[in-house]
């Protein structure tokens, strides 16, 4: 799957970027990375604590700019992004269990995006963006781990692992974030920060016995990027 993300990026590459030399549209690359997390509810009739850690995964890919005014614009980006999260759960009802679980899932995702550019200062431009995107699977696995006691004493589970093939096929998003963009060596460059939130509940694997756990994307992105 990755092959054939990295394969369709370069398609889109050979087919826009002449469109956008003759047009006047901004074409360039980006690549940073992902933290990323997962979040849930939790259910009242259960007793157990939740700590919840990032995922540090690779984010990046291309896009097309289209100026609307000399502040105002649109973003379309194709990107590859990764995903999921470290889950450490504990619970002590109706007996003491403990499991870790880790959730790697990657995704391409088509995020569009409103972009104001409200500062500038000498050739450095201060920018707001604002959007939504759809994330589509591409690939991702699961292992799971942990010990329970029944009144002997904690006792190992056997660890299990396994694809997501049961998972959503997508998941849409509502971003946002800051820019700065800067010419240096007279080519044009920028750096973006922005945050992604998952509105999907998705119902993650816990083991072969265990209920899904319901939870939802969200990733804190820093990317560096260039455009002509």
């Amino acid at each position: 799957m990755k092959k054939l993300f990295f394969s369709f990026i370069l398609v889109i590459f050979i087919f826009t970027n002449p469109i956008a030399a003759q047009t006047g549209i901004n074409f360039g690359f980006k690549a940073g990375f992902n933290i990323a997390t997962q979040y849930g509810i939790m259910p009242p009739d259960l007793t157990y604590e939740v700590n919840s850690e990032a995922r540090n995964g690779f984010a990046g890919g291309i896009f097309l700019f289209f100026p609307i005014t000399e502040a105002f614009g649109v973003q379309q980006e194709f990107l590859y992004s990764a995903k999921g999260s470290r889950q450490q759960i504990t619970m002590t009802a109706p007996f003491p269990l403990s499991t870790s679980t880790e959730y790697n899932i990657n995704y391409f995702e088509l995020p569009i995006l409103f972009r104001y550019n409200f500062i500038n200062i000498g050739k450095v431009g201060i920018y707001g963006s604002s959007g939504f995107g759809l994330s589509m699977l591409l690939n991702g696995d699961y292992s799971v781990d942990g010990n329970i006691d029944v009144g002997a004493g904690p006792m190992p589970l056997d660890p299990e692992s396994g694809d997501m093939d049961g998972l959503d096929q997508f998941d849409y998003n509502f971003i946002y974030g800051l820019g700065a963009k800067f010419e240096l060596f007279d080519q044009n460059y920028f750096f973006d920060y922005r945050q992604t939130i998952g509105w999907n509940t998705l119902m993650m694997p816990t083991g072969s016995e265990g209920e899904p756990a319901a939870l939802r994307n969200q990733t804190y992105s820093f990317s560096l990027g260039i455009y002509f």
